[in-house]
């Protein structure tokens, strides 16, 4: 009798990271013995490089005849072609076996990374982020994600490189992990904030930053200084099983000619799931962090398209979210205001509103609506169906949509945060501007100005001349000035009567500080908040004070935690708002007003020379907006002026915009006519052109000097 026939092996399929074993002649029943690891019918794939091969055999379950099909997830090494061997044996104890070439795939691939070290970029060359800088920004490299919807909670980075012990660092378990879309570009630096709060794919926000350095808290990754250079640098990407998703990769494994000290390394190709370690790597004098890579002069540069495609987003070019009123009591209610900026009417029926970033389609603009050129629409609580969170902040999201109320990828968002009973939130100057809290609400109608004061962020010395050999931060002579730009005494505190409770001000972002209840800003006054207790240490208090000049009458207080970095953070004052009331589902919560907030850098528009070589951050207008590179520069001073006038900018030039125009003669107008005027006292100090101590006629005829030869 002859012997039966092995069962065919039909097929052996590598599609998203499964592997399905096909065998629909025969029954089959699966080997006892599971490979170490296998768990069900899960199986993994040990470290290994493009070209190895594995023994896989079932770990359970059986294939019935004819539509017999098991299908299993494994977990890849490096991406790159593996032989897989399959072994399966039939009800009749017949081995079947077959070996099949299978790609595996990437789900996060390294991009780019910095080996630049204390030098430029050579030939001139520089990074689209950072500019033209010495070290290129420091330590950093960049990833993609090239698989959507990816789960990165826990896991590890493996830095190795031939200059000093192994780095581990671990993603945390944070929520900003949980679902990143392909697409998503994830640079990992020494040097800059985090910016995982920008991160929104859905408003075409694709890069996410987080900071790996020893001063940072540990929220996103590992609080540990990081190190990338050109010492054969690699990196390891595991999952938190320790299995290899990607790497090692980088220099020793591609490129083969290496990477110098002026140099980055580069993929050089389009980001995809086919991307391995030996992909089209290259050194090169340019970068482009948090940005897709560009080469050959920038002739070549990645295509994102088919990775983003998952999540369409364009930015609406007309109509826009303006205003928002979103602190009501009955009979009032919430509101949301449109601004259409073009010439022409835009129909937006059939658009949709939300403020709900995974349902942007919570209510649809009925279909006909229009708004004429120019002018506005409004939509209130009870249209809308949902209602704006004062308390905590949210996002407000206006999504285009064709005729048949399919959304087109176009939209437009306002965020905002905590706001006061009857304030509403707005863009300034109307239309274009940044979100802020507005003088007053204008529905239907342009927006008012920005709410300044009573209290302004009005210098910071973020990073004084380091000290010792090798240079150490001196946090010591770290400062933040407030002024107070009002004629009145301000407390920085807040008693609410109804929750018999007195709340502070605060600080937070670059640092965290609760103001005591007792502290109060001088109408015109200066207050300085230090990083060591002015109270308890009478040295560094002292120090501090002979080492920019001040005498004992210049408020201080402090310690803030935390340290200003010197590569720029944000740095924000907020005011407390009334707890939420008993029987709110945030009982007691404080809201926090946000007063203003300053995103400090160390990198172009924002001033170099505050950057450790003993000059502030000085704020030119108190009475503009403080979010504004252009309304910042350094001081003409070493030290800086803390305590005291910011120095004036160039004469005649009041708002330091580079020329002395019809702005500058409106402002010298009003310090003209007396100190009635609202921030008189700060404002009208550098107009004392000539320097006698009055604001005179004697200024006017300098100033009209000054404006006549700036426009001869």
């Amino acid at each position: 009798m002859p012997a039966p026939s092995l069962p065919t092996m039909l097929c052996v399929i590598a599609i998203a990271g499964q592997v399905t074993v096909a065998a629909p002649d025969c029954t089959i029943t699966t080997n006892p013995t599971a490979w170490a690891g296998a768990s069900g019918n899960m199986a993994s794939v040990p470290d290994a490089g493009p070209g190895a091969a594995y023994i896989w055999q079932l770990s359970s379950g059986a294939i019935s005849s004819g539509q017999g099909v098991a299908v299993m997830t494994f977990i890849a090494g490096a991406p790159g072609i593996l032989t897989i061997d399959v072994s399966v044996t039939d009800s009749n104890g017949l081995v079947c076996a077959n070996s099949v070439p299978v790609t595996v795939q990437a789900s996060i691939i390294l991009n780019e990374y910095n080996a630049v070290g204390n030098d430029y970029l050579e030939d001139n060359g520089e990074d689209t982020f950072w500019g033209r800088v010495i070290g290129n920004g420091g330590d950093w490299f960049e990833m993609v994600v090239v698989q959507d919807h990816l789960d990165l909670r826990n896991w590890q980075l493996g830095i190795h490189d031939a200059s000093g012990p192994d780095i581990q660092l671990s993603l945390t378990t944070h929520d900003i992990w949980a679902n990143l879309r392909s697409g998503t570009i994830l640079t990992v630096s020494e040097e800059l904030r985090n910016n995982a709060d920008e991160y929104q794919p859905v408003l075409g926000h694709w890069w996410l930053n987080v900071k790996a350095a020893d001063d940072t808290d540990g929220t996103y990754i590992t609080a540990s200084n990081i190190r990338v250079n050109n010492s054969n640098w690699q990196l390891t990407i595991r999952n938190p099983a320790g299995i290899i998703a990607f790497g090692p990769a980088g220099e020793g494994v591609s490129p083969s000619g290496g990477v110098g000290n002026q140099e980055v390394c580069k993929l050089e190709e389009d980001p995809s799931p086919a991307i391995t370690p030996l992909s089209n790597y290259h050194a090169g004098d340019s970068s482009t962090f948090g940005s897709p890579n560009a080469w050959n002069g920038g002739a070549s540069i990645q295509d994102f398209s088919v990775l983003r495609s998952v999540v369409p987003y364009a930015p609406l070019q007309d109509v826009h979210v303006n205003e928002l009123l979103t602190h009501t009591d009955l009979p009032d209610v919430d509101w949301i205001e449109l601004h259409n900026t073009s010439a022409q009417p835009v129909d937006i029926g059939r658009w949709y509103l939300s403020d709900d970033e995974d349902d942007l389609t919570q209510y649809q603009i009925p279909p006909g609506t229009i708004i004429a050129a120019g002018d506005y629409a409004l939509f209130n609580q009870t249209q809308l169906g949902f209602a704006l969170d004062s308390a905590h902040g949210e996002e407000v999201f206006l999504s285009a949509a064709d005729s048949n109320g399919v959304m087109t990828g176009e939209r437009d968002h306002a965020a905002f945060g905590a706001a006061d009973h009857g304030i509403s939130i707005g863009r300034y100057p109307n239309a274009t501007g940044r979100f802020y809290a507005l003088a007053y609400p204008t529905p239907l109608a342009a927006n008012a100005p920005a709410i300044i004061g009573p209290i302004v962020i009005n210098e910071i010395m973020y990073h004084p001349p380091d000290v010792g050999t090798p240079g150490m931060d001196d946090t010591d002579h770290e400062y933040i000035e407030l002024h107070n730009v009002t004629g009145t005494t301000v407390g920085l505190s807040t008693y609410f009567p109804e929750a018999n409770e007195t709340d502070p001000w605060t600080l937070r972002g670059a640092v965290d500080f609760d103001f005591a209840p007792d502290t109060v800003v001088a109408p015109y006054g200066y207050l300085l908040v230090v990083s060591f207790d002015p109270s308890t240490d009478a040295p560094r208090l002292a120090d501090f004070r002979a080492t920019y000049g001040l005498d004992a009458a210049t408020p201080i207080v402090g310690p803030y935690g935390g340290k200003l970095s010197n590569s720029g953070e944000t740095l924000s004052l907020h005011r407390p708002d009334e707890p939420q009331p008993p029987g709110a589902p945030d009982e007691g919560f404080v809201p926090q007003l946000l007063v203003e907030e300053v995103p400090y850098s160390d990198n172009d528009p924002w001033p170099a020379a505050a950057d450790g070589l003993g000059y502030s951050l000085e704020r030119v207008l108190s009475d503009e907006v403080a979010d504004l590179p252009g309304n910042w520069r350094a001081s003409n001073l070493a030290g800086g002026t803390p305590g005291e006038v910011n120095t004036c900018p160039p004469p005649g030039d009041q708002d330091n915009n580079g020329v002395v125009d019809l702005a500058d003669y409106q402002r010298a107008a009003a310090c003209l006519s007396g100190p009635a005027q609202p921030y008189a006292a700060p404002r009208c100090t550098c107009f004392d052109i000539d320097a006698d101590g009055d604001v005179d006629l004697m200024d006017v005829a300098a100033f009209t000097t000054v404006f006549t030869e700036q426009y001869r």
